[in-house]
């Protein structure tokens, strides 16, 4: 029982670090398109909006892993799990494609969470 648990962590390890290592590149990515927002010359118009994000984890802990790393993500919140967990909605600051930023944030967090927690 406990080699089967310690071989299950070991094989988790390559996931988080790549989880992790998205999650900075990601960081960094939005945190300088927050910056480039607020040093923008007055008159520069953000466009903020709640996103429908559909969710493809169906483990509890799949979908909050992928809800803290959106809120932590400058620029986007995280506001509410849909009843049947198949949507998170989140604001953002400023949305120029709704469609695209929804591919965004699925092809770059979610993808990787996915394979950690199915």
């Amino acid at each position: 029982m406990i080699l089967q648990r310690t071989w299950f962590v070991i094989r988790l390890i390559p996931g988080w670090l790549r989880v992790a290592f998205t999650l900075i590149i990601e960081l960094f990515k939005a945190t300088w398109g927050v910056l480039r927002m607020v040093y923008a010359p007055r008159g520069t118009p953000l466009r903020p909006g709640i996103l429908a994000v559909p969710v493809e984890s169906q483990s509890p802990i799949g979908i909050t892993t992928f809800a803290n790393m959106i809120t932590l993500t400058p620029g986007t919140t995280t506001l509410d799990v849909s009843d049947d967990h198949s949507q998170l909605y989140v604001h953002a600051l400023d949305i120029d494609d709704p469609e695209q930023e929804v591919a965004d944030m699925k092809d770059s967090l979610e993808a990787d969470v996915v394979k950690v927690w199915p």
